[in-house]
């Protein structure tokens, strides 16, 4: 190996999975060191990201109403073969009650089993990191006329090659007619918390940012124009992950009355995803089919592009809600998840649906996509145990926010 050039074999490394890539780093020091090292891992993560006709489409999947919950699921180049769940083993398992993955970013996972305990995992290596409470100026109001709505998500910041995790809490008082917003942000570069702007707009339900790095690092959430009781008009809104503040995004262009949206992340980037018809089976609304919108640039009007249209299926089973996964290794298709029951297969050529075949018998479930990667808990130079160390000794602060 002496005669091979160091850049050769950080170019063949850099391609292994991680599996293989821990076992190599218990070979020698020279190859601990370079495995360990950011740039290496910087490098691979590069890898990762790019299409590769060899790799696999890998998934966590969230089961709902069950105590042991994550599955993960990975697709192979064959979209026709059948897949299945296996139980994934992880650090926040409990006997009683579901875990939540509140977020996947660049092969890290935010999972929470509540407020007070929850953390950042590395699936492929194994490595987790418990958070500190989040500790909000205004205490919950748990009696009175108060009423408390938390949501929270995690992102990659490219700004300052930072991990964060932001919770939104407001509390509503029907009876003062007032709503009170505070935002919290936790940084896994300085392993604390601090408060930002608060959030203008109104949350409309607990649910998880969106993140998209394409742009330089954001969530996103739909959320209702202005911070009161009354009813007022949707608007997407991104919370950079730089400036840590929140501002309004404009939506495309010509999109007529949209009867529902969500939002969606399909390589780093931005989707939105709006659903069009009336009718409706039963309980459950039926659509007529919806599009799906990419924002490729910083957020402007003329940065959305139609990237496809789905037609309802035909026969007895109706979808009322669809989203985006991954395309497939070759980019000739997209994973859909249905209803948060199944997944279906879109074919960008032909403009077809079929079903991807899923064994396990889990009935709903949400899915998030998961990179193998290196990227570590902690930050700083040096060797892994003494930049770890450094973190832990600022977790429990809460750092204020400059002025």
């Amino acid at each position: 190996m002496s005669d091979v050039p160091p850049e050769v074999i950080t170019e063949i490394l850099s391609r292994l999975p991680v599996k293989s890539l821990l076992r190599f780093r218990c070979a020698s020091k020279s190859f601990k060191s370079l495995i360990d090292s950011p740039k290496f891992i910087k490098a691979h993560l590069k890898q990762q990201q790019e299409p590769n006709p060899n790799a696999n489409l890998n998934l966590i999947l969230e089961a709902h109403y069950k105590t042991d919950n994550l599955f993960s699921l990975e697709f192979t180049t064959n979209t026709s073969a059948q897949h299945h769940p296996k139980k994934l083993v992880h650090p926040l398992k409990q006997i009683y009650g579901p875990t939540q993955v509140l977020g996947s970013c660049r092969g890290l996972v935010y999972i929470s089993n509540n407020m007070s305990d929850n953390g950042i995992w590395n699936p492929s290596t194994k490595r987790f990191r418990r958070l500190p409470v989040c500790k909000f100026d205004r205490a919950p109001c748990k009696q009175g006329p108060g009423m408390e709505q938390i949501c929270q998500g995690f992102g990659y910041d490219r700004t300052d090659e930072d991990y964060k995790v932001v919770t939104i809490a407001q509390w509503y008082y029907p009876n003062e007619l007032k709503v009170v917003s505070e935002t919290m942000v936790y940084s896994l570069k300085f392993g604390g918390w601090k408060k930002v702007q608060d959030c203008p707009y109104m949350v409309l339900k607990e649910g998880n940012g969106t993140c998209a790095t394409s742009s330089g690092g954001a969530l996103y959430w739909m959320m209702q124009m202005e911070l009161s009781l009354s009813y007022s008009r949707l608007v997407l809104v991104g919370l950079n992950l730089g400036t840590e503040r929140f501002d309004e995004v404009p939506l495309p262009k010509n999109m007529g009355k949209p009867l529902t949206f969500n939002l969606a992340a399909l390589n780093e980037c931005l989707c939105l995803i709006s659903g069009y018809g009336t009718c409706r089976n039963g309980k459950n609304l039926v659509l007529d089919h919806i599009d799906v919108w990419m924002m490729r640039g910083c957020g402007v009007e003329q940065s959305w592009v139609k990237l496809f249209t789905v037609e309802q299926l035909e026969g007895r089973q109706h979808f009322s809600y669809l989203r985006p996964i991954a395309y497939s290794v070759m980019g000739r298709e997209v994973l859909l998840e249905m209803d948060k029951r199944k997944f279906l297969w879109f074919s960008l050529e032909k403009k077809s649906l079929k079903h991807a075949k899923v064994s396990g018998g889990l009935d709903t479930f949400d899915s998030f996509v998961t990179l193998g990667t290196l990227v570590p808990l902690y930050y700083g130079g040096g060797d892994e145990k003494d930049g770890k160390k450094g973190v832990e000794e600022r977790d429990d602060s809460v750092i204020k926010e400059m002025k």
